[in-house]
């Protein structure tokens, strides 16, 4: 009968246990969209999702909402200066133009990087449609150049490192993109439905020297 008795008591404890263990148990909140900003029927935000984090703009129609990717997020620390988003008007058509900037800074033994990093977008969002995705970086670089094999001896070099397109909007929708030996703009063609190059101007030629 004892045996019995302390069965019973045993189980009771084992079911009380494993009832506190359930309550304590709880589902891990998911995690909040950061909204980086708005302007008429669209919204950029940060969202976490299983395979990682998106920048995306959730357009608001009047049956739907449309998700349209702006950049896949390889570092989980996103902290983009001066995230805006405007509106523009051409060949009748209104359109949003999307920039951000990020900051680069490596800072090792050997190298030393202050950038930034220059994100232009133009969308259609009526047809979901990216125009134009730009990319341009601009830096100073100070690094350290060993002059032999052993490296016993070194010196420091400083440079300016531009990469990719500066980008510059129009009044009048079209844009240019330019970089130090070339400058090309571009107009939307509303019959093809994309933009096209406009005019793309040749580097002058160097003036020969009289004699």
């Amino acid at each position: 009968m004892k045996r019995l008795v302390l069965l019973f008591a045993l189980l009771a404890s084992t079911v009380a246990f494993s009832q506190k263990g359930k309550a304590k148990t709880k589902a891990s909140p998911t995690p909040k969209n950061i909204i980086l900003t708005k302007v008429d029927n669209i919204s950029a935000e940060v969202i976490t999702e299983k395979s990682g984090k998106r920048v995306v703009l959730f357009v608001k129609n009047d049956k739907q909402v449309d998700t349209l990717e702006v950049k896949k997020l390889d570092k989980a620390d996103f902290k983009p200066v001066n995230f805006t988003i405007k509106s523009y008007t051409t060949q009748g058509k209104k359109f949003y133009y999307v920039n951000w900037k990020e900051e680069v800074k490596v800072d090792t033994k050997l190298k030393k990087e202050n950038g930034v990093v220059t994100e232009d977008q133009l969308w259609d969002t009526a047809n979901k449609t990216l125009l134009l995705g730009n990319t341009q970086k601009s830096s100073q670089v100070k690094e350290t150049i060993f002059l032999d094999a052993n490296k016993t001896a070194s010196h420091d070099v400083e440079k300016k490192r531009n990469e990719g397109f500066e980008f510059a909007l129009n009044a009048d929708g079209s844009f240019i993109l330019k970089s130090k030996t070339q400058s090309s703009t571009y107009a939307y063609n509303a019959t093809a439905d994309r933009y096209e190059i406009k005019s793309s101007p040749k580097a002058a030629a160097p003036s020969k020297k009289r004699r």
